[in-house]
Parts: C-alpha cells; structure tokens; sequence
C-alpha cells in the first residue's frame, strides 16, 4: 500500500499548507482519507478525482471535510458535461447530525455513515474503524491488505481504544496536535506528541508518523518528544509518500 499526504495541518493550515487529507493507493483502488481544506488541489496532483473508489471522513469538523463542499461543485460539472457518470462513496461520521446533511450531495456522493462495527471492502482492501475521543465524534481508521496494516487516529485524545485498535500496525499514523506544554490539563481535544510516541510503543507498531499539526509548531520537536518513548518516528510531510 501507499499513502501520499495531502494535508497535515490542523485546525487551520499554514502558508502554502493544506488541512487534513491521505491518500490510500493499492490494487488499483484510490481511497482518500479525510478532505480538508487545500486537499482537492493537492489530490489532483496525484490522480483524478474521478478516480476515488471511496473518502472516509473522520469526523466532521471544516479542517477535515470542507473541500467536500468543493468536491461537489467538481463532480456536478463534471457530470453535466458528460466526463462523469458515478457518483463517489462516501463514508463519514454521523453527527453532528446537520454537519452529516450537508454531505447529504445526491448528484455527487453516495453516502453512508459509518458505524463502529463496519467492515468495508474495496478490492483487495479492508477498512474498519474504531470510536475516539473527540468533541465531534470522530473514528480511527485501519486500513489492511496483504498482511500489511495502517491505522490513522484522525482527531482524538487520549484514550486506549487507539492502542488496542493500532495493535501491530506496520505504521500507525497519529493526531499530534499539542506539544506536552501546551497541554494544561486532560480536556484537550487532541494527543500530545509524547502521547503518540506511547502509543506507538504501547501497540507494538513498526513505524509512527506524526500528522495534524498546528501550523506554528516546530515538527522537530514534537518529533524530539515522541521519541521519549518510542525510536521509528517521522513527521508527515506534504505530498510525500509512504510504503506501508
């Protein structure tokens, strides 16, 4: 499998930055995790849009879905003048409940919510997904195939779903939204980069990407901080790709 980032920021993007936005590439199926803002333009340096098999949508907070509202205006155009003929599905968290309507795009998307228990599969690819903890709720996504295994946090805090759910994961990549000192006491929406070297470590993963960053942090620290506690650590970085 390959991920290619398209956004690693968050909950805003810095100067030439983009929120966020993944891309999953194996067997010839393309599926897109997450559309935030700056997302669309980025994807379409890779592949065509027409060419998504399906976008996952974490959690329904602008940073990780605006560009949708983009996406559709793409789609519908494209449909009009005959270059079109599917809609693309979309799998996306259920509430907020009129966030989730907006989504609701019939001459666009094809849209599910997805549930803890759900099991997708797109070729030769399996996704699950597992609740975190987050102001708007929010899902871990497993991505396996060929004996290989990607888990991305999307947005959460602390909590041990994400160790059980990264369980052996080739590359887990986490939600390192806070520095240790900008996290003044447990009701934070997002996990710290130490935080994320715990979980890496805890889970037994192989390799820790760190991604959604506040656009005013240094990545080498956060970086420094998540190998506290756990050696294989890198900063995602905008539109490069991983083999997993």
């Amino acid at each position: 499998m390959k991920l290619t980032v398209l956004g690693n920021n968050g909950p805003y993007p810095s100067a030439g930055g983009a929120c966020s936005g993944y891309l999953i590439q194996h067997g010839g199926k393309n599926i897109l995790l997450d559309c935030g803002n700056g997302v669309l333009s980025n994807l379409q340096k890779v592949i065509r849009f027409e060419e998504l098999d399906a976008i996952i949508i974490t959690h329904l907070h602008s940073d990780h879905m605006s560009d949708m509202m983009v996406l559709r205006y793409a789609i519908q155009a494209k449909m009009k003048r005959g270059a079109m003929n599917h809609r693309i599905d979309v799998y996306a968290s259920p509430e907020p409940q009129e966030e989730f309507k907006r989504l609701d795009i019939n001459d666009a998307f094809n849209l599910k919510a997805i549930t803890d228990d759900m099991v997708l599969n797109i070729g030769d690819i399996t996704v699950t997904f597992s609740p975190m903890t987050h102001p708007f709720k929010s899902f871990a996504v497993c991505v396996s195939s060929g004996g290989k295994k990607f888990v991305f946090s999307g947005d959460t805090s602390w909590n041990k779903n994400i160790i059980e759910f990264s369980g052996g994961a080739d590359v887990v990549m986490l939600d390192a939204g806070l520095l240790s000192a900008d996290k003044k006491d447990d009701n934070v929406p997002h996990l710290t980069a130490r935080e994320c070297g715990i979980v890496a470590k805890e889970s037994g993963a192989k390799k820790l990407i760190l991604t959604h960053f506040f656009p005013e942090y240094d990545v080498e620290q956060l970086i420094a901080e998540a190998r506290e506690n756990f050696g294989n650590v890198t900063a995602s970085e905008l539109m490069k790709s991983y083999e997993i």
